[in-house]
């Protein structure tokens, strides 16, 4: 079921390449819209399945990929290591169109209208999900659609506090998402929203905070703003008008110091969903954003060794795996599972004492020592036993040779003879050969042929 992807799109004018390449030209908007709901609706029938799937394969070396780690590049180079990779399914995050209420607001606010469908968007989710398809074949990669998790409701909330939000989080927290928090004033240039590089006295702002480069933001707008009842109870008609002139420094200030508040806790409800996500799918959670990392390490333990290996295999550099295609790492990975669980083994230990560090530039240095002890000095004891390998091989076929030839005129002396050079060399060969393998390297040396 982790296949679901697939299931539906390997029939589906959204992965057809000759349409991909020319960003779907030809093809109405209605159609295209009518093709991403039938696929969300089939990503929903088959949730169910699917998060029963992941929660019941038994491994503890799962990671939910962040959008960095979920390319190639990345995915590979976890690959010698993790054994499962969660990935948001990119084409399901199309799926989620703007609401009635979101095609309102862009319209009061002067911004141009814009299709429902991103082509270009939706061309570079099709490539990643082709991409995906080696990783997923070969048990390595789980698509899942993550963004439904975090998707917001189609009615915009109301809140209101007397405190400006100040008691949403604890104070500890609070202040943390304070100090990061920026603030820069958006200005409307001919229908589109610019973020300038400072902050004045004005009416549309934009928050987010420092390390978390571009992964979570939201924009604010003052107006003067009325309420009216209807007759839901708990729906309420909302006027805004615009208003040109700047806010007083005093309105503006408590504004600012409150939408700093409200971006805070929406950020930390989404943070508290995916970690929830995660707890659910057996995952491990990863970001790529320092911010979340030193949120999350306020209530730190102490990494497991599985985080911790594979946290420093990403620092690693290793180039070499971008000549080694997706379908071929799958395939060894696959093929020799014992090679591969025993060099995951060697990892951890050559990078257990990196737990222990707080210093960077020590764990650099664990880093830099451990990779190249296995990818160097280890991987290059291999290749002459290889040779000597091939070497005796020969001999014990040159040998086995001779006996049969000598067969025809001494017959079963000579069969005796050549039974014995026979099982002789077989064991020779297959003692020597258990020696290359034993090697914890000899997967990333199999790896490494792949290049050549």
């Amino acid at each position: 079921m982790s296949s679901y992807a697939y299931d539906y799109l390997n029939d589906s004018l959204i992965l057809d390449g000759s349409l991909i390449t020319r960003f779907y030209e030809g093809i109405p908007d209605s159609v295209l819209e009518r093709e991403l709901i039938r696929y969300r609706e089939h990503c929903l029938r088959s949730l169910p399945t699917l998060n029963n799937e992941l929660q019941h394969i038994n491994t503890s070396n799962r990671c939910l990929a962040t959008d960095k780690m979920s390319t190639v590049k990345t995915l590979k180079q976890a690959a010698l290591y993790l054994e499962e990779a969660v990935v948001t399914d990119p084409i399901f995050k199309l799926t989620d169109f703007r609401s009635e209420t979101t095609e309102v607001y862009s319209a009061f606010m002067g911004m141009a209208a814009t299709p429902k469908i991103d082509r270009e968007k939706l061309a570079s989710a099709a490539i990643r999900i082709i991409e995906l398809r080696p990783f997923v074949t070969g048990g390595y990669v789980k698509i899942y659609p993550v963004s439904y998790e975090l998707e917001n409701a189609k009615e915009i909330p109301l809140f209101y506090s007397e405190v400006g939000f100040e008691d949403c989080l604890s104070t500890v927290v609070l202040d943390k998402y304070k100090a990061a928090a920026k603030v820069r004033t958006v200005k409307n240039v001919e229908g589109q929203m610019y973020i300038m590089n400072y902050l004045d006295l004005c009416r549309n702002i934009s928050i987010d905070f420092k390390g978390m480069r571009g992964g979570f933001g939201m924009g604010y707008m003052l107006n003067p703003t009325e309420f009216e009842p209807t007759n839901n109870a708990q729906v309420y008609t909302m006027i805004q008008k615009m208003v040109t002139e700047p806010p007083t420094q005093e309105v503006f200030d408590r504004w600012v110091n409150q939408s700093i508040n409200r971006t805070a806790i929406n950020h930390y409800v989404e943070l508290s969903k995916r970690v929830a996500l995660c707890d659910s799918l057996g995952c491990m959670f990863g970001t790529e954003h320092s911010f979340e990392s030193d949120l999350l390490d306020m209530n730190a333990r102490q990494s497991s060794i599985i985080e911790n290996t594979l946290n420093c295999t990403l620092q690693m550099d290793v180039p070499f795996l971008d000549k080694v295609s997706s379908v071929d790492l799958m395939s060894i990975r696959n093929d020799d599972g014992d090679s591969f669980n025993s060099f995951r083994v060697e990892l951890e230990k050559g990078l257990r004492q990196a737990r222990n560090e707080s210093d960077p530039s020590r764990i650099r240095n664990i880093i830099e020592d451990t990779q190249h002890e296995l990818f160097e000095v280890q991987t290059s004891k291999i290749t002459p036993q290889v040779k000597n390998l091939k070497k005796m091989h020969s001999l014990d076929l040159s040998i086995i040779t001779a006996g049969l030839g000598l067969s025809v005129v001494t017959n079963g002396f000579s069969l005796l003879a050549t039974m014995l050079a026979a099982a002789h060399g077989y064991k020779s060969y297959t003692d020597y050969r258990s020696k290359i393998t034993s090697n914890p390297c000899h997967f990333l040396w199999r790896v490494k042929q792949e290049m050549k």
